[in-house]
């Protein structure tokens, strides 16, 4: 929509706070107020779009490229620290806690908050008005939920070991936008 020769037009136009930390590729489409978090990073080709309210994103976060977090609630939509936004993730919902994944093409809508230690499986779709409790697992077609029982473990050293790569790599290949 905008791409690469007016990201510093459209930087300027918005308040955008980066933590000095955090990895924003300057190929994303970042629009409306908001707040990057330390260690989190925002792949090519995400967009972050705060139309109506601000979009607060914590720490060590992953946005991976075509993912979408849209805010078009007039309440501020804050998303905890450690949680992956796998590609083509669609999230709209009104927060999100921690250490939560939403795989690919899975799409949090309407005012749905999701909890802690949650997964929205692949293509998966919250409901509008949803409150998924902690350590809720939507998956399959037809869509089924369970209640996590490895206690997340597994994810979070992945997690961290993810995140170290990305920090090292995608400076390296990507232009990145400088923190404040």
């Amino acid at each position: 929509m905008y791409g690469l020769a007016n990201i510093k037009r459209i930087f300027s136009f918005y308040r955008l706070q980066i933590a000095p930390q955090a990895l924003v590729c300057k190929n994303t489409i970042i629009e409306g107020d908001i707040q990057i978090g330390n260690g989190t990073v925002v792949h090519v080709g995400a967009s972050i779009i705060a139309k109506n309210g601000p979009i607060i994103i914590g720490s060590n976060n992953i946005i991976c490229e075509r993912a979408t977090i849209i805010n078009n609630h007039n309440i501020p939509l804050v998303i905890g620290d450690d949680n992956l936004f796998e590609t083509d993730a669609l999230v709209g919902g009104c927060g999100i806690g921690h250490r939560n994944i939403v795989q690919v093409r899975g799409k949090v809508y309407g005012s749905c908050v999701v909890g802690n230690n949650c997964v929205v499986g692949a293509a998966c779709t919250t409901e509008p008005s949803d409150n998924i409790p902690d350590n809720t697992v939507l998956f399959g077609s037809p869509q089924a939920r369970r209640t996590r029982a490895d206690g997340n473990t597994d994810h979070i050293a992945m997690h961290r070991k993810h995140l170290e790569y990305i920090h090292e790599m995608l400076p390296r290949y990507n232009h990145i936008v400088e923190a404040d």
